[in-house]
């Protein structure tokens, strides 16, 4: 299984963000919901709470995708989505979180969510070393990033990343260097985008339709406005990435193999969710490092739903 046809538009800058659209082949509709339009619940583990493991619960009529670096605020203390999951009509499930709010343990049993995402100085510590999901080290990493937006913008007294999202979406917008409400709209058919930040890729985010993308797109930005917070001078000054680095890294993502959906060892991940079938799926070749969740559904061959790839030799990457 391979990342389709990618097709890589004309970039647009806020900042020294660039943002490239990106289009790709595929049957176009896989009956998904996501973001606020799905309805997930979330709350601490009924046996008790736990900071690595939250309980999902999809109350829609329709699949569910929650997306890695997805944010999952209140409870016990504000957690993200270590992977992508996909969730049948009425199904629940344990799910893998890291927390983001190291100063909190108490609370409520329920989270609510907004569909927001982490930063990517927080998703890239997602991105790396995949073969340690649930490890005390990265959670400790985790924190370390977080603690950096309070370096740069003010303590929290939580440490909370949600925090410093709400306080800088609450700033005036005349007080703002950037808003995402400067960012370029969705094109039509746009499935998602190459991010440079800097002259660099940092980037790909691919969903497996329109809507989908549609519905994380404006979440994407505002969390990317928070990683400006961290750069140093140089950066912010720096021009917009070049095209043609934009098209290369797409073309190192698209080369990639991710196996067959069905059969071998791989087949252990596939999770039944009534017509509609998934499984996580990763790739690590070179500097490109890539995660995401593929579907399968009757008389269709397996598909995208939603994958990222990371360029690691990115300094974000560094970042801590």
């Amino acid at each position: 299984m391979k990342v389709q046809q990618l097709h890589v538009g004309v970039g647009t800058t806020l900042g020294p963000l660039s943002i490239f659209p990106v289009w790709t082949a595929g049957a176009g509709e896989l009956g998904i919901s996501t973001g606020t339009h799905a309805d997930v619940a979330v709350t601490e583990l009924a046996s008790g709470p736990q900071v690595p493991r939250l309980t999902v619960t999809n109350n829609g009529p329709r699949p569910a995708l929650l997306l890695e670096g997805e944010l999952l605020e209140g409870g016990q203390q504000h957690r993200t989505c270590a992977r992508d999951v996909v969730l049948g009509p009425g199904e629940t499930r344990d799910i893998d979180t890291y927390c983001v709010e190291a100063g909190r343990w108490e609370g409520t049993h329920s989270h609510r969510r907004q569909a927001r995402r982490a930063p990517f100085n927080v998703r890239a510590e997602l991105a790396t070393s995949t073969a340690d999901p649930g490890g005390a080290d990265r959670q400790g990493r985790i924190w370390n990033r977080v603690s950096s937006f309070d370096a740069a913008r003010g303590r929290s007294a939580t440490s909370s990343l949600l925090e410093h999202l709400d306080r800088l979406t609450a700033e005036p917008r005349e007080d703002r260097r950037f808003s995402a409400d400067d960012a370029p709209a969705p094109l039509e058919g746009q499935r998602g985008v190459v991010i440079g930040l800097g002259t660099q890729p940092l980037l790909l985010e691919v969903f497996g339709t329109h809507t989908l993308f549609r519905r994380h797109y404006r979440q994407l930005v505002e969390s990317a406005l928070l990683d400006l917070e961290l750069l140093p001078p140089h950066v912010m000054a720096s021009g917009p990435m070049p095209g043609q680095r934009g098209r290369d890294f797409a073309a190192a993502v698209q080369a990639l193999e991710f196996g067959p959906f069905d059969g071998g060892l791989p087949a252990l991940e596939v999770r039944n969710h009534g017509a509609l079938r998934s499984r996580n799926i990763s790739r690590t070749a070179g500097h490109v490092a890539t995660a995401g969740i593929a579907v399968a559904l009757p008389r269709r061959e397996p598909e995208l739903a939603h994958l990222t790839g990371w360029n690691t030799k990115h300094p974000l990457m560094e970042i801590a």
